[in-house]
């Protein structure tokens, strides 16, 4: 088997399991077609079959996606329609000659009128002012009084007028806005810890944050490229964007009998001899503590202390002597031996897990010249 067979193998898993859970979902044939022909219009690919996966991606975030980008683009519609930009009425005029003959301000003087002042009977003030004449505000003029209602007229009127915002980039804007908004839940929904660090740092995943070989490490990279692909992730240098694009680093495929990365020049036969080699310490079991050997317990609770292997095969320890009472060591006298080996049946006692069978056979262990059983 060749390297090429392993990763033709490896594509076509994850076709089939794309094509999988495509199938099991489950969407509304008009949103469907809605979004994709949406996606072709707005030039976010040529190919039909990709339009459709990025409207069924957005319809997996959201099931009413297109429904409310519809409704948006309605309102901006209506408000084209309804606002008149200022200026209109004076638009069948040919010239500046023909616009200043008109009747602009209420009595005898004609010309244009001063939106800005007023004159307290309903209109507006001419637009010329008299010699001597001050006003509180920078003239705004316009062609008739009708004309100071029109779109534009507001506090900036007089100022330095600001670039106006095309609707069309309004439009624009909206839409970046939504997706996102809808990019960003997505990802928090999404991401993986370890990949969304690296979004939150601006760390490309080529300057990997886990440990290079380390299954965190191959599990952020193929994630990486999984959401790259559906548009969530971004590449943030070339280094990057090649290796998302044109390696399949992070996959895993069956060569020879074994799992084996693909694309990772660093696993060598060294470098797998050392993963063994740190796999074996890790399994490596603690020494044992010295069996069937009394000490004084230095901890809290009972006087003395053993570790003896228990009957499932593992050690246990068994702790025995009560600190308060017992023979407190007075094993040489007769009637106190004779009268605690009664007390506690020493002579059926033999097993060793018990307390009582290393309690009966303590003045063995830390008596002075106490001779063999005495029961």
């Amino acid at each position: 088997m060749t390297r090429q067979d392993v990763k033709q193998g490896v594509l076509k898993i994850k076709l089939i399991s794309e094509r999988k859970y495509r199938q099991d979902k489950e969407y509304d044939p008009e949103q469907l077609k809605i979004g994709t022909e949406h996606e072709l219009d707005d030039k976010h690919t040529k190919s039909r079959i990709e339009a459709e996966r990025i409207a069924k991606d957005h319809l997996d975030d959201d099931p009413e996606y297109y429904k409310k980008l519809k409704k948006f683009d309605l309102k901006e519609k209506k408000k084209r329609k309804k606002r008149k930009k200022a200026g209109t009425e004076s638009s069948k005029e040919s010239n500046l000659g023909d616009w200043f003959k008109r009747k602009g301000a209420k009595g005898k003087k004609g010309g244009w009128v001063d939106c800005n002042a007023p004159d307290g009977k309903g209109g507006y003030k001419s637009c010329g002012r008299s010699d001597g004449e001050k006003r509180k505000k920078y003239p705004a003029c316009r062609p008739t009084p009708g004309a100071c209602k029109e779109r534009g007229k507001g506090k900036s009127w007089g100022k330095k007028a600001k670039k106006k915002t095309n609707e069309s980039m309004e439009k624009t804007t909206m839409k970046i806005r939504i997706l996102k908004e809808s990019k960003e839940k997505r990802r928090e929904k999404l991401f993986q810890p370890g990949l969304m660090e690296h979004v939150k740092t601006k760390t490309p995943l080529t300057e990997n944050i886990y440990r290079v070989g380390s299954e965190c490490y191959f599990n952020t990279i193929k994630q990486g490229r999984k959401f790259y692909k559906m548009g969530l992730y971004e590449a943030l240098n070339e280094e990057e964007r090649d290796m998302l694009e044109n390696t399949e680093l992070g996959e895993w495929a069956l060569f020879e009998g074994e799992m084996v990365p693909l694309d990772f020049p660093m696993y060598t036969e060294e470098y797998a001899e050392l993963l063994d080699e740190k796999k074996k310490r890790k399994k490596k079991k603690k020494k044992d503590p010295p069996l069937n050997k009394p000490t004084k317990n230095t901890g809290g609770g009972k006087k003395y202390k053993v570790y003896v292997r228990s009957k499932s095969g593992g050690v246990k320890k068994v702790t025995y002597g009560d600190k308060k009472g017992g023979l407190k060591g007075n094993w040489n006298s007769k009637e106190a031996r004779a009268s605690f080996a009664a007390r506690h049946d020493c002579a059926n006692k033999k097993d060793k897990t018990k307390s009582g069978y290393w309690a009966c056979r303590a003045h063995k262990d830390f008596g002075n010249n106490v001779p063999g059983r005495f029961w």
